[in-house]
């Protein structure tokens, strides 16, 4: 039997197979036809070089650990393996579900499939809770919350899409939304995009006067305190609702670098806040 190499060497060649730099994300989640949990459609390979080199120390590290408990071929690592290699790291559910997710991406090269791998997520989230992942500022059970007709919009658009208060209370309907696609202006200036649900662009409209959707900031946090009180929750003010979509984004299958492009951030690092 051909030895199977070294980790490095292992390693390097997973990495090469899913380099996704240079190639267009989105067209490569139309190609692969794969969905995450949440189901929406992902990409098989690492579109970045800070995720490609994160997937490639995470995967030199889990070789290694699999070397250690006597596995020297990583393509004979199972769910057991990497649920005792997370478990061996003392980490919390918002990055070991981050690591679920990078391997995703390259399970055909292992012994374990995507359905395992959903299991061991909701295994860990039982086991490590998400009391202390969910930042200060998290609400839970957004989706049961239901705002004044007005605000209603501009609370989705951040419960959904994970939009700044700014950017989802003052849209001008001609020059933002085309079709279904929202462009709006993150921190900084830089303009984002995101494909909203049909409805909630009707939403959008029908809330609209003279061609905009504008929601008076104090207003709007006004109406979403009253509501989060009731759910006998503290009010930690309109951004705790972006703390809890880049939770559940996380838990939904997605990686923190993945999650970090969605919310805007320049660097992954400014994401940790949210997980916390």
């Amino acid at each position: 039997m051909a030895r199977a190499g070294s980790i490095n060497y292992q390693v390097s060649k997973i990495i090469k197979e899913h380099n996704g730099i240079g190639q267009s994300k989105l067209e490569r989640r139309n190609e692969t036809g794969l969905k995450a949990e949440n189901g929406h459609r992902i990409s098989d390979k690492f579109h970045s070089y800070k995720s490609l080199d994160n997937a490639r120390a995470d995967l030199t590290n889990l070789g290694k650990f699999a070397k250690g408990q006597g596995i020297k071929d990583m393509s004979k690592i199972n769910s057991k393996i990497v649920k005792d290699w997370i478990n061996s790291k003392n980490i919390s559910y918002s990055t070991a579900s981050n690591y679920i997710s990078e391997l995703n991406k390259i399970h055909e090269h292992m012994s374990f499939t995507r359905a395992e791998m959903k299991e061991l997520r909701v295994e860990l989230k039982k086991e490590l809770g998400t009391s202390k992942n969910l930042g200060s500022r998290s609400y839970k059970g957004l989706d049961r919350i239901q705002l004044q007709n007005r605000s209603q919009p501009a609370f989705e658009l951040q419960r959904d899409y994970g939009l700044r208060m700014s950017a989802s209370t003052h849209i001008n309907i001609e020059k933002q939304i085309q079709r279904n696609t929202l462009s709006y202006q993150e921190k900084g200036g830089k303009w984002n995009e995101k494909e909203l649900n049909p409805t909630l662009v009707s939403k959008i409209k029908e809330n609209a006067v003279n061609g905009k959707y504008e929601i008076n900031n104090k207003t709007y946090s006004r109406d979403l305190q009253k509501e989060i009180e009731k759910t006998g929750q503290k009010y930690n003010g309109t951004h705790g609702i972006r703390h809890s979509y880049a939770q559940n984004q996380l838990e939904l299958g997605k990686t923190k670098q993945e999650v970090s492009e969605a919310m805007g951030h320049k660097r992954e690092e400014i994401t940790n806040t949210y997980l916390r």
